[in-house]
């Protein structure tokens, strides 16, 4: 009869290493399964540890799958995260042809951090996200003489709202082509800054300082 080894124990690690190896194995553990089917004992299972480590590191399962978005949205906003080198229209493109790659590569991720918006901690973690997003655009705008407005703002606001929405659809149904979808959401933007700046002149003005092609004009 052959004798059975038990499976080998995880090995003694710093706790933010231990914790930041469970995270990872979470993330891949995403990008098969939707945020509400990760499980405790799945995510155990593939970092090869005991589900109990997870509960000594996160919690319940709920603030362990918390983390979890913590740890997906934190990654798609280093994806994202512009360059100040280059012009705001640079920066605005380049933003969304990098974001439109990550989430076609990583759907179930994004829709993790997008669609799971019931519970007070998920609202705030998405709110933070769409606030950090909200704070890169607007800061290229104001180096391009872009007004400090509230209604800039809202627009923005709103913009980020349309363009979540816009590649939430495309993923379940890709009807037009990955650049089409990239003009359409660069033209949307530009439209609803210039409705918002609200003078043509003005607009024309910010729109050298943008850098922006002249079809955006």
């Amino acid at each position: 009869m052959t004798r059975r080894h038990p499976a080998p124990r995880a090995s003694r690690m710093p706790p933010t290493d231990r914790r930041t190896q469970i995270l990872a194995a979470a993330r891949r553990v995403l990008e098969v399964r939707t945020i509400d089917e990760i499980s405790v004992e799945a995510v155990a299972d593939e970092a090869g540890v005991s589900p109990g480590l997870l509960f000594h590191y996160f919690g319940t399962q709920r603030t362990f799958r918390l983390a979890i978005l913590q740890a997906a949205a934190e990654e798609l906003l280093t994806h994202v995260r512009p360059d100040p080198s280059v012009s705001p229209a640079e920066q605005l493109r380049s933003g969304m042809e990098t974001f439109v790659d990550y989430v076609s590569r990583h759907p179930t991720v994004y829709r993790a951090v997008t669609l799971l918006n019931t519970g007070s901690g998920t609202r705030t973690l998405h709110r933070s996200a769409r606030s950090t997003l909200a704070g890169w655009l607007t800061e290229a705008l104001r180096t391009a003489g872009v007004p400090a407005d509230p209604a800039v703002g809202l627009a923005v606001a709103g913009w980020l709202a349309y363009m979540e929405e816009v590649v939430l659809t495309w993923l379940d149904e890709p009807s037009m082509e990955r650049t089409a979808l990239i003009d359409l959401c660069e033209r949307s933007f530009y439209e609803l800054i210039r409705t918002a700046v609200g003078d043509d002149a003005r607009w024309q003005q910010i729109l050298a300082g943008i850098g922006a092609r002249s079809s955006a004009s």
